[in-house]
């Protein structure tokens, strides 16, 4: 049953299946994340210093200030927002609702995290541009909600086809 699930897929020319994949891989690793960092009892208590560690060698001066001026003081707070942001982030794009909101939340922290950590390696600097690209991908292809609750929800209220959807209208310019 697998295999025919697999080889119909394949088959098809509908690339939402690949894009649906996609939006399940990188929600599955923001809930992954999220739960881990809520599981780790040292995560809250050493934000501060990590966020020294992020500021110490930072090439950004402007995200150094903001950095010591803005999260260091208030590291115990951040530290919950990230956690829960990254869990609610790939619950929401596993499940396929609130997917744009979702999106939005995963480019807002990779750019966030490429602020803060990009110096450090060449492969923090790329994966946090390449997660930004892929939650782009994400809020723009009305495919991507596919199998999701989001469009079960559509189907049944009409009208929230353009906030849950289709944001930007991309669907009624490839219809023309």
């Amino acid at each position: 049953m697998v295999k025919d699930f697999i080889k119909n897929i394949w088959k098809s020319q509908d690339t939402s299946v690949w894009l649906v994949f996609l939006r399940l891989i990188i929600g599955v690793e923001w809930f992954i994340a999220g739960l881990e960092k809520l599981i780790d009892p040292g995560y809250v208590t050493g934000m501060a210093d990590t966020l020294g560690f992020f500021a110490s060698g930072n090439p950004n001066a402007w995200f150094v200030n903001l950095i010591n001026s803005t999260f260091i003081p208030n590291a115990t707070v951040f530290a919950w927002l990230v956690s829960i942001g990254e869990l609610l982030a790939g619950i929401g794009l596993i499940l396929g609702i609130f997917v744009n909101l979702s999106a939005i939340v995963s480019i807002f922290l990779n750019i966030s995290f490429f602020f803060a950590a990009a110096w450090i390696s060449p492969s923090t600097q790329s994966l946090n541009w390449i997660m930004a690209a892929l939650g782009f991908i994400i809020l723009l292809s009305p495919g991507i909600k596919n199998l999701s609750l989001d469009l079960l929800i559509v189907n049944y209220v009409p009208k929230l086809r353009r906030p849950l959807i289709d944001w930007f209208g991309f669907e009624k310019l490839n219809k023309k």
